[in-house]
């Protein structure tokens, strides 16, 4: 009898501790709005990134960011052209607003900028490599697996919660990055030294003439100077017929 109550007690003990563990593992839902520490300003394409899991997401348009995590895990948000910064999640689901800090660089030139630019987007190519370069699995990869490991293979079929987030964060990582190679080249100095534009009708005439990805990925500075002249002549041509019809 003293045997089975001390086995009952020590049962009762474990399942205790499960359930306080269980308990402590509840995840917790963190959101915010990431914006520059100078300008206050919401900023897009932030990588959220959940150090423990090696999962992810992406802020906004608007800087806004929401991630699940277990208390304790270290959250780091990054940038190009950025400090990284991080926190630990808290006990409870909660508003956690992050300022990013702008690398301060010593020397002045295009040649820093394009420095700062290419180590940074080697850094994050290098820390999200797996989804960057991560491939959905396709028919022939199911062949292959289903002999050895037919739960594999099904989950090739059918995938899973975890794979899907993966596969978003990929194409959003792409995206942005796209995006950000394309502000790097098409950027305002550059762009007013052409045109002769200034702000805001220099940005209103950036956005509506902004180039797409595939053509700067193979473009010269030659052939983005062109494009650059032709869109704003254009621009002065459809600016010339709008204030013609104005007038009659």
């Amino acid at each position: 009898m003293k045997h089975f109550l001390l086995r009952y007690a020590v049962a009762a003990g474990v399942l205790c501790l499960a359930g306080l563990q269980g308990a402590k593992a509840q995840a917790v839902r963190l959101m915010g709005m990431i914006t520059d520490a100078d300008t206050r300003t919401g900023l897009p394409a932030v990588s959220v990134w959940n150090k423990r899991t090696g999962t992810g997401t992406i802020s906004n348009e608007s800087g806004r960011y929401y991630i699940e995590a277990l208390p304790g895990d270290t959250i780091e948000f990054s940038s190009l052209s950025y400090v990284r910064a991080a926190f630990v999640a808290p006990g409870i689901s909660s508003t956690r607003n992050v300022e990013l800090q702008r690398h301060i660089m010593g020397l002045q030139g295009v040649n820093v900028r394009g420095r700062i630019y290419k180590q940074d987007s080697l850094a994050i190519r290098d820390q999200y490599e797996r989804y960057f370069g991560y491939k959905r699995p396709g028919a022939m990869d199911v062949l292959k697996t289903l002999p050895s490991n037919p739960i594999t293979a099904l989950t090739y079929l059918v995938p899973s919660r975890a794979r899907k987030r993966k596969e978003k964060f990929g194409e959003q990582l792409k995206y942005w990055e796209e995006e950000k190679h394309i502000d790097y080249r098409y950027n305002p100095d550059l762009v007013a030294r052409v045109t002769k534009l200034e702000s805001p009708e220099l940005d209103s005439f950036m956005l509506a003439y902004r180039p797409p990805y595939s053509f700067l990925l193979n473009a010269t500075e030659y052939d983005l100077l062109l494009f650059i002249k032709q869109s704003f002549e254009r621009y002065q041509k459809n600016k010339g017929n709008l204030r013609k019809d104005t007038i009659e």
